[in-house]
């Protein structure tokens, strides 16, 4: 085995805990829902759209470092589209992604991988 492949197996040793881990908390956690692949975002309604969204231009994880109420979530999607470039998102999925962060990564920040 090459280095290349030495250090895939190395990376996906080290990841192995960490996705039991994430694993084992959906699992005992009635509120998970099956949504698809949404990387390291908790697995609830929204977190598709959420992702998808989110994640076309940034990692999943600064969402989930974030920790804003839901003025502060409204606030920094203004600021992404005033200063950042951003489109607009539709109100209906804007309110989703809303009802998701607001609840999954407010200030308590109950969802932070860690």
């Amino acid at each position: 085995m090459g280095w290349k492949g030495r250090l895939a197996v190395a990376a996906l040793a080290a990841a192995l805990p960490w996705i039991a881990s994430a694993q084992d908390e959906g699992a005992h956690d009635d509120t998970a829902a099956d949504v698809g692949d949404v990387g390291a975002l908790y697995p609830a309604e929204g977190a598709d759209v959420t992702y998808a969204y989110c994640a076309s231009c940034h990692s999943e994880m600064l969402v989930a470092q974030q920790g804003q109420t839901r003025k502060g979530w409204e606030d920094l999607f203004q600021w992404m589209v005033e200063k950042q470039g951003m489109a607009p998102i539709p109100e209906e999925d804007r309110e989703i992604i809303l009802d998701y962060l607001s609840e999954h990564y407010n200030t308590d920040r109950p969802h932070f991988p860690r």
